[in-house]
């Protein structure tokens, strides 16, 4: 996916989200659980696609989820 005038991506509890897009301009602010940060996947020497393209913010409220991360559906 190609997002290039993106400015702010919010992400909660979706924890089997493993890429951000792509090819954006500027430096979007994400705005989403440091773990889920950390557990992203970068594209190998992707000049588009790396960490440093992207401004991360995490909640200083932020608290371990309790929750499973996956389905509880069946």
């Amino acid at each position: 996916m190609l997002a290039p005038k993106l400015e702010t991506i919010k992400i909660r509890g979706c924890w089997s989200l493993r890429h951000l897009p792509a090819g954006a301009k500027q430096y979007p602010e994400v705005d989403c659980e440091n773990d889920w940060w950390d557990n992203l996947e970068w594209d190998e020497g992707g000049a588009n696609h790396h960490p440093s393209l992207y401004k991360p913010r995490h909640s200083r409220y932020y608290k371990k989820a309790q929750l499973p991360r996956g389905t509880v559906l069946r």
